[in-house]
């Protein structure tokens, strides 16, 4: 029982170790994810200020309104390929926190486990020597009747 006790606590720090791994790299995921939230806020105010730039113009010409058109085609991509990234982030960390609920729940599990069988090598100690107790007893009682 001591062995399975021993080895079912490695097994838990193991576990509880790997979780703390994926729990560091959700937070940094996230922190990824803020940040390329940021950027596309960003991307979007540029993108609409750059629109509304035409607007103060004095005279438009037509080298002035492709060069506009360029700008506004780069930004277009660039807000595109952000979203698309987000996505793919968003859906990184949805999988990620899925596993490290997993993962917690199987430390959990590992708890339990250990908590039971620990209660299970006191119980049977403390019975084990209520037992001798018990026989010690039984041969003063029988040394006496003699």
């Amino acid at each position: 029982m001591k062995e399975k006790i021993r080895a079912v606590g490695k097994l838990q720090q193991v576990e509880e170790k790997t979780r703390d791994r994926i729990g560091q790299q959700l937070d940094s995921m996230r922190q990824r994810h803020q940040y390329l939230q940021a950027q596309l806020n960003q991307l979007a105010s540029l993108k609409s200020s750059a629109g509304d730039s035409t607007l103060h113009a004095p005279t438009l010409n037509s080298a002035l309104l492709m060069n506009l058109n360029r700008v506004d085609h780069m930004l277009q991509k660039l807000l595109r390929h952000h979203e698309q990234e987000q996505a793919v982030m968003e859906a990184q960390c949805h999988s990620v926190q899925q596993v490290l609920e997993s993962k917690h729940a199987r430390v959990k599990g590992l708890e339990q486990v250990l908590e039971r069988w620990r209660k299970k090598q006191a119980f049977e100690r403390a019975r084990k020597e209520q037992k001798q107790i018990e026989d010690i007893l039984n041969a003063r009682h029988r040394k006496r009747a003699l």
